[in-house]
C-alpha cells in the first residue's frame, strides 16, 4: 500500500512540475506574442502565426481576393461584382477567431492549445463564404433576359382555295440556369473566382419549316350537305370551324371531342335534335356528328389509322351506312392517328349548306384505295362491315383491312 501511495505522489509532483514549466514558458512567450496571433495558426491555406491583425488581414486578402465574376457568351460579357450579391468570405471574423484562439476565458484551455501549437500541431480556420441568393438570382435574370429567345414553331395556313402560307421555324435559346448557378456556387465555395463561359441550351423546334413545307397535296376529302338555315346548321358551322386548320404531326392523334370541346351554349352551340337512348330529343350540339362523319370519311380516304369510331343507333340520312362517326362529349369520341412520316393538315370548308373536309399531306404518303361495305340484315338490325382496300400501281389489290363493324336498329 505504501508503494502505491509513493507512485501516486510521484505522478502528482511530476504533473505539477510539468505545468510549472509550461506556465513559465508561456509567460516567457507572453511578450513575444503580445498583440499577435499565436504561431502555427492558419486561415485556410494561409499561415498567419506570429502576425499582427492587420498583417494577417493583408495576407489573407491577398490569397482570397474578392473579385468580380465575368460571364461571357460570344461577343457579350456580364460582370457581377462582389457587392452586387453581398459576397463575403468573413475574413475579419476568421482573423478575430485566430487571435482569440489562445486567449479564451479558460487559462488551462489556453495552455493546452499553446502546448499543441508549440508541438507543431497546426490549427486551421475555414473561411465562411456567404452571399445573397436573391440578389444573385436577380443578376442572373438580367443575363437570361438578354439571351433567352423563345423557340418559334413553323406554321401553316391553308385557305379555302388551297393557297398555302407558311412561316419558318426558328431555334430558341435558353440559359442553362442550373448549370450556371452550380458553377458560381462551386467558385464561391472554393473561394476561387474565375471567368465563366455562359452555358446556353439551343431549343430545337418540334415543328420545322421542312416539315410544314412537305405538305403539298390533298390526301383525301369528303363532302356532306345540310340545311344551313337551322339550329343544326349553325352547330355544323361552329363544329366545322373548331376542327379545321389543325396540324397533326407524325405519330400524333386527332381527337374530335378535344378539338370541339363541350358542345354547350357558352361554346356557341344551339339546341337541335340528337339521338339519346335510340330516340330523337332536343339537345345541345345537335348536328356535330355530321362534322365528325365528314372528317372521318376524309381520314378514311387518306389512309390514316382510325383509332376510335362509333356508328349511330339508326342509319344517317347524310351518309351511307357504315360510313358514319357518332360522337358524344365525355362518352364516345372519333379519333385517328397520323401514321405517316410527314405532318397532315385538316381543312374544313363550310359554305352554302355543305361541309367539305380535306386532309392535306405529303404526296409521298398518298395511297390508292377505296372503301367498300358489306351489309347483312337480321330481324331487327342491320350489320355493316366497313373495309378499306389498298391498291398497287396497276390498281391491283395489295391489302384489305376491316375498319369497323356497325350495328343499326331498323326503324
Amino acid at each position: 500500500m505504501d508503494k502505491y501511495r509513493l507512485v501516486n505522489k510521484f505522478k502528482l509532483i511530476s504533473s505539477l512540475f510539468i505545468i510549472l514549466i509550461l506556465t513559465t514558458g508561456m509567460s516567457n512567450q507572453k511578450d513575444s506574442f503580445n498583440g499577435k496571433i499565436f504561431k502555427n495558426i492558419y486561415i485556410e491555406q494561409v499561415h498567419i502565426g506570429k502576425m499582427k491583425l492587420d498583417e494577417a488581414k493583408k495576407a489573407v486578402d491577398k490569397k482570397y481576393l474578392l473579385k468580380p465574376i465575368y460571364i461571357k457568351y460570344e461577343d457579350k460579357t456580364w460582370c457581377i461584382n462582389p457587392q452586387d450579391i453581398d459576397l463575403s468570405y468573413n475574413i475579419d471574423d476568421a482573423i478575430k477567431n485566430a487571435y482569440i484562439y489562445t486567449r479564451s476565458d479558460s487559462k488551462i484551455e489556453n495552455i493546452k492549445r499553446k502546448c499543441n501549437l508549440d508541438l507543431n500541431k497546426a490549427y486551421s480556420i475555414k473561411l465562411n463564404a456567404t452571399y445573397n441568393e436573391s440578389k444573385l438570382s436577380e443578376q442572373l435574370s438580367y443575363i437570361q433576359n438578354d439571351i433567352n429567345k423563345k423557340v418559334q414553331q413553323a406554321t401553316l395556313e391553308i385557305s379555302d382555295s388551297g393557297q398555302m402560307i407558311t412561316t419558318p421555324s426558328k431555334e430558341g435559346l435558353e440559359v442553362d440556369i442550373a448549370s450556371l448557378k452550380e458553377q458560381i456556387y462551386d467558385m464561391i465555395k472554393n473561394k476561387d473566382i474565375k471567368n465563366i463561359n455562359l452555358p446556353v441550351k439551343v431549343i430545337q423546334p418540334t415543328i420545322t419549316t421542312q416539315q410544314v413545307k412537305s405538305i403539298n397535296t390533298v390526301l383525301g376529302q369528303f363532302s356532306t350537305s345540310f340545311n344551313e338555315h337551322s339550329a343544326r346548321g349553325s352547330n355544323i358551322y361552329v363544329a366545322g370551324k373548331s376542327t379545321s386548320d389543325i396540324l397533326i404531326m407524325p405519330g400524333d392523334t386527332f381527337s374530335y371531342n378535344k378539338a370541339t370541346g363541350a358542345r354547350t351554349w357558352s361554346n356557341g352551340y344551339k339546341t337541335a335534335k340528337v339521338i339519346v337512348g335510340g330516340k330523337y330529343v332536343n339537345g345541345e350540339g345537335g348536328g356535330v356528328c355530321q362534322v365528325s362523319t365528314t372528317i372521318y370519311n376524309a381520314a378514311l380516304m387518306s389512309g390514316l389509322e382510325i383509332q376510335e369510331v362509333h356508328n349511330h343507333t339508326y342509319p344517317s340520312h347524310y351518309v351511307s351506312k357504315g360510313r358514319d362517326a357518332a360522337v358524344s362529349y365525355g362518352y364516345t369520341d372519333f379519333k385517328f392517328k397520323n401514321n405517316f412520316a410527314h405532318p397532315i393538315y385538316i381543312k374544313n370548308i363550310v359554305s352554302n349548306g355543305a361541309i367539305t373536309s380535306k386532309i392535306y399531306g405529303c404526296s409521298q404518303d398518298r395511297e390508292k384505295l377505296y372503301i367498300r361495305t358489306q351489309e347483312i340484315r337480321e330481324k331487327d338490325k342491320i350489320i355493316v362491315k366497313t373495309y378499306r382496300v389498298f391498291l398497287g400501281e396497276e390498281n391491283n389489290k395489295i391489302r384489305e383491312e376491316l375498319v369497323s363493324e356497325n350495328k343499326y336498329k331498323i326503324k
